[in-house]
């Protein structure tokens, strides 16, 4: 060891960096000396950080995860289940942090329709296994990676064997019964899993620890579901490296132990409106209180369509940020989806200052939540714990306070009055027609700030 670090001194050179001054060992030379020495360029590096030499290709990493995150990652184990539009892009950029071993996993081949997204695709290689272009594009990224691949689907039979030797396993996969399958590998090995998934401009990033609840508090149960809404709206170019990105963030945290990962924390990323969110997921006890806990109020606006709900909820949320209060809006709909594009009931609630903003059916909330109706209500209060009050458009059977709206000329109240309205806004003769109880206030279209008030002391 002594004549090795000898002559990676000697070949070293100063280099001046981010304020400080580095031993730098340049790529050519590195790669002359693992020839003369007859020496895997890996374990080359791995010598050189020891001694305090760094690599030159890691150089502008060095102020992020500095000699000994680059030591730990080149010692690493990274597992890339699916090498596809996520799983592509996570290969790459793996190898070019320098993450010492890639497990790669995926048994199909290149088609047509990859083209558009799937970054290791060229109309060349339609066709091509995936696992065979992303194990050349590591090593023509990086040769010093160590790069294993196995052209096989996932399975329940066959997860544990692939995945062991880990030390943290990337779910790129395109369908929920493969990744329930890998978690449960995952799990079973003791290895954190960092799960991906996109749908048309939406994205979400979540790391699951062992133990965690994991990918059933946003999926529900194992065997509901094959595949989320993306089959609607589509996997454009950019989502997928967007969402991609964010779990190779999540993995250098996890092996260098720099930062904080997103351990029950669901990273919502909306493109189309430019926002970023972190929903609160399966934290000890809070499911359980749900309402109850002192989190966020959480209070529905209901009422027949065109009735105003939208424009009321809009002109309370920027009275509330007004008052400096945190608030989160959700809009309720039967619909199968709404993206939250200009002009629509979400990007409303974001321009009036809303700090996040969800959009939940009864087989979707978030992303995509396959959740019935009253359990994804009953974890509103966690999604959202750092707010204020939670607004919700619709949602009549929800199990919470509700301000029934009642506008004139607009239809009737749909249906009877649901129970727990404790206050109208509107037309006072057609609320107290539709049965809304004569002690119950009732709010001018004008009062905002006497709503605002309302909300703020007497709902509970």
């Amino acid at each position: 060891m002594g004549d090795l670090a000898g002559k990676l001194a000697a070949r070293a050179v100063k280099v001046q960096a981010g304020g400080q001054e580095f031993n730098v060992l340049p790529q050519a030379a590195e790669i002359q000396l693992a020839q003369e020495l007859g020496m895997p360029r890996r374990e080359l590096e791995v010598a050189a950080l020891k001694t305090g030499i760094v690599p030159g290709r890691y150089l502008r990493n060095m102020g992020t995860v500095g000699l000994a995150g680059q030591l730990r990652l080149l010692n690493s184990t990274v597992a890339v289940v699916g090498c596809g539009g996520l799983g592509g892009l996570a290969v790459e950029l793996l190898a070019r942090m320098g993450v010492g071993t890639l497990v790669l996993i995926d048994g199909d081949v290149f088609e047509d329709n990859n083209l558009n997204r799937q970054i290791l695709c060229t109309e060349a290689d339609l066709g091509k296994p995936k696992v065979m272009a992303a194990y050349e594009r590591a090593l023509a990224v990086n040769a010093a990676v160590e790069v294993r691949c196995h052209k096989v689907r996932l399975t329940k039979e066959n997860a544990a064997s692939l995945l062991k030797g880990a030390n943290v396993v990337v779910d790129a996969l395109d369908n929920l019964p493969s990744r329930f399958a890998l978690e449960e590998a995952a799990r079973e090995l003791n290895l954190p899993l960092v799960h991906g998934a996109i749908a048309g401009f939406l994205g979400q990033v979540l790391t699951v620890f062992p133990g965690d609840p994991g990918l059933a508090e946003i999926y529900g149960p194992p065997g509901t579901r094959e595949r989320g809404v993306e089959v609607e709206t589509g996997n454009p170019a950019a989502t997928p490296a967007l969402v991609a990105s964010f779990q190779v963030q999540e993995v250098v945290k996890l092996l260098t132990g720099i930062g904080e990962p997103l351990r029950r924390r669901l990273l919502y990323i909306d493109s189309a409106s430019g926002a970023i969110h972190t929903l609160s997921l399966g934290e000890t006890g809070r499911e359980e209180k749900g309402l109850k806990a002192g989190g966020p109020k959480i209070v529905s606006f209901v009422g027949a369509s065109g009735s105003g709900k939208t424009t009321l909820i809009v002109e309370v949320i920027a009275e509330l940020v007004r008052r400096g209060l945190k608030v989160a809006a959700i809009k309720h709909s039967n619909e199968a989806k709404e993206l939250d594009q200009r002009g629509k009931d979400t990007w409303r609630f974001h321009q009036a200052g809303a700090q996040a903003v969800a959009f939940l059916t009864p087989s979707q909330a978030a992303v995509f939540c396959a959740l019935p109706e009253k359990a994804a209500a009953s974890r509103l209060a966690t999604w959202f714990c750092d707010a204020d009050l939670v607004l919700v458009e619709g949602y009549k059977s929800g199990p919470f306070p509700k301000i029934a709206v009642f506008r004139p000329g607009s239809p009737e109240f749909p249906g009877p009055l649901p129970g727990n309205v404790v206050a109208a806004v509107g037309d006072v003769a057609e609320a107290r027609a539709t049965g809304l109880p004569g002690d119950l206030p009732v709010f001018g279209w004008t009062e905002v700030k006497e709503l605002s008030d309302f909300l703020l002391h007497k709902v509970r």
